[in-house]
């Protein structure tokens, strides 16, 4: 198949078969790992959830201190001076509320995640297939997945979402309070708007964008994490691969929602 491909299209089709194929992979690498973890977790017993809770106070709570600052800044830049800039207009708020709620706030956040939390995964578990970590943990019949790729990925799931909300909110708030402070005591009215614009709708369509962004984070980071062999240059390759194809992930999933929603 690759072969007729090749010579019908030339290198734009072999270059979308090895998408397609890469897509393919990473999906049902992903499925796996998720239904190992569900089968075998025991909904009662602490220890079972040690991984995934570990993954999330690393990956969403030590990172709140990086994203109250980027949300303080993304305030300013935008909420503040789009108010300043359009306070005339009647629906200023809606149209923040999309800018920020649905584009800005989660691309920002899965943006530090993937630098912050992606990087690390495809570095930790690399070193680990490097120095027979796995290997010897697979001799002792433990299930990686269940273990290591799976928390790991529902751990950057929960803490994309959580940090997306904690930006929206922080981003979409002190932009109002700063605009009330600076401009009009009037704009402080804009904080009841935005509960007034949140929409079922736009709540359900921006928990979806987060749940794929995180997935996506956590597959990409494990599946190029898991790759590395034999080389230890392999750690830093397949960690800048990881990270290219997440934000490729990331603009392909946005852009889609954004044609859904058209």
């Amino acid at each position: 198949m690759t072969q007729v491909l090749n010579t019908l299209l030339g290198a734009p089709g072999a270059f979308v078969l090895k998408r397609l194929q890469y897509i393919l992979n990473l999906t049902t690498f992903t499925m796996l790992a998720l239904l190992d973890w569900f089968r075998s977790i025991r909904f009662f017993n602490r220890q079972s959830y040690r991984p995934l809770v570990i993954q999330i106070i690393f990956s969403g709570i030590d990172a709140m201190p990086t994203i109250i600052f980027l949300a303080l800044v993304t305030g300013f830049i935008f909420t503040f001076r789009m108010i300043a800039l359009f306070e005339s207009v009647s629906d200023t708020m809606s149209i923040l509320i999309y800018v920020i709620g649905m584009e800005v706030g989660p691309m920002i956040s899965a943006i530090t995640l993937t630098s912050r939390t992606g990087s690390a995964i495809t570095v930790d578990l690399g070193n680990m297939k490097l120095h027979k970590e796995i290997q010897s943990m697979e001799y002792l019949g433990v299930d990686i997945n269940r273990f290591l790729v799976a928390p790991r990925i529902i751990g950057v799931t929960f803490s994309q979402l959580a940090v997306s909300i904690f930006f929206t909110a922080i981003t979409l708030t002190s932009g109002v309070i700063m605009s009330g402070l600076f401009i009009s005591p009037v704009h402080f009215n804009f904080l009841f708007d935005i509960a007034d614009n949140l929409q079922p709708m736009v709540l359900l369509i921006f928990t979806v964008k987060n749940i794929l962004f995180g997935l996506s984070i956590g597959a990409i980071s494990c599946f190029h994490g898991l790759k590395v062999e034999a080389s230890p240059t392999e750690v830093p390759q397949q960690t800048q691969k990881s990270i290219v194809n997440i934000v490729i992930m990331l603009f392909v999933i946005d852009g889609i929602i954004a044609l859904i929603m058209l």
